[in-house]
């Protein structure tokens, strides 16, 4: 039946005039590489590094722009994530297919864009636009990626790009989910620019913590980052603050399901790092580390005993990438992750394919 329908789908597209994709454009990703690793057991706890071919983020997509009127465009896309490792299990209904990464309509003028769908959040565009720039093993804290059910709005003015979303999820019974903001100032001292960001949310997630309740979790997150280029070199720094407010979350019932019980916690974060090229070789480098500390008031589980008070985690990562053009879309990347904790360190090379 799927592929009935998958040849069916193919005998649609076909058929539709070319004028309806005259401004849509194609593109793809396939990153295929070996990584080195660490694991979890079912208890969360860390397990050696295993070696093995691994996929890093392949995807494939559809964007385009139609012209409605004088001084306003129609634009949309689609993207999905794919696993390049898989050829497809023929009786397995997913396939090679891993999930949708975008999907949104919008229109866009002078007044700037407004999309509706599955976009890229504004927190992360902005702040993590400097801090997030490793490929594989970085880290961005709380700003999340991509959001579901998000209006977003986004506008340039001169040196100054906003953006904001409204996270509406109609399935939790609140008219808004969450909120995310971000701006950017470019342009200071010819080379610099420095972006802030904020994100405030609440999820609802079923847990099994006191008679099957559901926790409710109160987050919101606060971001600063600035970065400036010298020579082929660009250097950052970045600060993040995430508080967490657990009402549902009951103390001192021991669930040897999960880890621990915090009913509120605020972790800080610095990130800094350098990247940049290395003359005329076509390589490009990136440096990024972070210093992460969290205070949590709550419960922690030993030996299925609840042990409740204050706790504190300090860890210090780091990840070091180099990466090389080699032409017609195909570049070879390399990067190390040290977690700065009991689990063994992290390794990876893989290509990347852009069509």
């Amino acid at each position: 039946m799927k592929k009935v329908l998958t040849v069916s789908l193919l005998g649609v597209l076909l058929s539709i005039p070319s004028t309806v994709f005259a401004e849509a454009s194609w593109y793809g990703s396939i990153r295929t590489g070996i990584s080195s690793a660490p694991g979890e057991d079912a208890d969360g706890n860390p397990t050696p590094a295993k070696t093995g071919v691994s996929d890093f983020a392949s995807r494939w997509g559809i964007q385009g722009s139609n012209e409605v009127s004088e001084g306003l465009t129609a634009v949309y896309r689609y993207e999905r994530s794919i696993d390049s490792t898989n050829a497809g299990d023929p009786n397995d209904d997913d396939g090679n297919d891993t999930g949708g990464r975008l999907s949104y309509v919008g229109l866009s003028g002078g007044f700037g864009t407004v999309t509706i769908g599955k976009v890229w959040g504004a927190a992360y565009n902005h702040f993590g636009g400097i801090v997030d720039q490793a490929l594989w093993y970085g880290s961005t804290g709380e700003t999340g990626l991509r959001f579901e059910n998000a209006v977003s709005y986004a506008v340039s003015v001169g040196n100054v790009s906003l953006q904001a979303d409204a996270i509406m999820d109609q399935s939790t019974g609140k008219t808004g989910d969450g909120f995310n903001f971000g701006a950017t100032l470019g342009g200071l001292m010819e080379t610099g620019s420095i972006a802030i960001a904020y994100r405030k949310h609440q999820d609802a997630e079923s847990a099994d913590r006191s008679d099957d309740a559901t926790a409710v979790k109160k987050m919101s997150s606060s971001f600063v980052a600035g970065n400036y280029g010298i020579g082929d070199m660009t250097v950052f720094i970045g600060y993040s603050r995430d508080s967490m407010e657990d009402v549902g979350c009951t103390r001192n019932v021991v669930n040897t399901n999960q880890e621990g019980c915090y009913d509120q916690s605020k972790t800080r974060i610095t990130f800094a790092g350098v990247h940049g090229g290395v003359g005329d070789t076509g390589v490009n480098y990136v440096f990024t580390m972070r210093s992460e500390k969290r205070n949590s008031r709550g419960a922690e589980f030993d030996n299925n005993v609840a042990v409740s008070g204050l706790f504190e985690d300090k860890s210090t990562p780091w990840t070091l990438g180099l990466s090389r053009s080699l032409g017609g879309g195909a570049t070879l990347n390399f990067e190390h992750g040290e977690p700065d904790s009991d689990a063994d360190s992290s390794t990876a090379i893989w290509l990347q394919v852009d069509f």
